[in-house]
């Protein structure tokens, strides 16, 4: 376990409570159609709110083990606060330029 502490015991994941896709999940998916191109293909209808280490909620609160995980995430997990102190720190001085 990090020196960190994660909101959610991964021993505890999956945890589902509302059958997938919930209402929330579904809303936001109907919202997707309306407002995103179409060249944007969602493949399964699994709508992430947040995420903690190696455990992501989707937006009806049910709890996966993120092994979808990209390589910005692969090797410290979801929100380790070093990385979101280094993100903060250098958004105060620049984020974009094009």
């Amino acid at each position: 376990m990090p020196k960190w502490h994660w909101p959610i015991d991964p021993d505890k994941v999956p945890r589902i409570v509302v059958e997938p896709p919930g209402p929330k999940a579904l809303e936001v998916v109907r919202r997707d159609e309306e407002l995103i191109m179409q060249s944007f293909a969602r493949w399964y209808p699994l709508v992430i709110a947040r995420g903690y280490g190696p455990v992501v909620e989707d937006v009806d609160g049910n709890l996966y083990i993120d092994y979808n995980a990209g390589i910005a995430v692969t090797n410290v997990g979801h929100a380790h606060p070093k990385v979101v102190d280094a993100i903060k720190r250098q958004a105060e001085l620049f984020l974009h330029y094009s």
